[in-house]
């Protein structure tokens, strides 16, 4: 005899199994990893964040890796697990399952690739220094700002005023004269506009800023990072507000290199 389920039934079923694929136990979780490569062991990768926390990496034949370049990051090339190196920061998405993070992706920008490469060549010629090399990538990623400038740009605009060219100009004569120095940008709009386009216009800022640096004021590509766009500041308030509307520039050293030149 056939035993006809009625359609609450039905109802009811997938309802239930559309419960349990929603479960964490039944299911796994993406998630994205940024931080700094402390340790490689096969595939298994080491990772400290900016909050100074680890994490444990996971990497198989199905994960990718891309090399990005440009101020914005939007070229980019596939590299290969070789390329992972100790001090390299990245980024790495994946699935959370348990315990394990899983990469599907990691990306790491090319400039940052290169330092990575100088600060291992310095500190690692023979391997009389290993220990020595562990302890300055424990402190790598630690960065201490000599000195920070605010270049301010009008309602929705990338150019840079007169004021702004000076405060570059003299930033940028002072990390001629610092060792193993980076400036960072981070650029910013106040709260006018939808949040994609203030987005876009924060990123903007940001590399016509670190344009100027390194086309004007003499400063070499690989110590300029590629600039971040932060959108909206977290002071800006509603409306127009100059003081918002900014780049955020940073002549940094990083405490890992400078431990190594004493």
């Amino acid at each position: 005899m056939i035993t006809r389920k009625h359609p609450k039934q039905l109802m009811l079923i997938a309802a239930f199994v559309a419960m349990l694929a929603a479960l964490p136990g039944f299911a796994a979780e993406k998630s994205t990893i940024r931080g700094m490569i402390t340790a490689i062991q096969g595939d298994t990768i080491t990772v400290k964040d900016s909050n100074n926390a680890e994490h444990t990496i996971t990497v198989s034949p199905a994960t990718t890796y891309k090399r990005t370049k440009g101020l914005t990051g939007a070229i980019r090339e596939s590299a290969e697990h070789s390329a992972l190196i100790p001090g390299l920061p990245i980024i790495a998405d994946g699935m959370v399952e348990g315990s394990t993070f899983n990469a599907t992706a990691i990306s790491f920008k090319s400039d940052d690739f290169k330092t990575a490469q100088q600060v291992q060549a310095g500190v690692a010629p023979t391997s009389t220094r290993v220990d020595e090399m562990g302890k300055r990538i424990d402190d790598f990623g630690s960065y201490e700002a000599l000195a920070t400038t605010e270049v301010h740009f009008a309602s929705g605009k990338t150019a840079i005023s007169e004021k702004g060219k000076s405060d570059l100009m003299a930033l940028a004569a002072k990390a001629k004269e610092t060792n193993g120095y980076h400036i960072v940008l981070q650029g910013f709009t106040d709260s006018v506009g939808n949040a994609a386009a203030n987005q876009r216009l924060s990123t903007m800022r940001a590399a016509s800023v670190a344009n100027f640096l390194q086309q004007k004021a003499g400063l070499m590509p690989g110590r300029v990072h590629a600039g971040d766009g932060m959108g909206v500041a977290t002071d800006a308030g509603s409306g127009s507000n100059a003081d918002a509307r900014k780049v955020v520039v940073k002549l940094v050293v990083d405490k890992g290199v400078n431990a190594a030149k004493k």
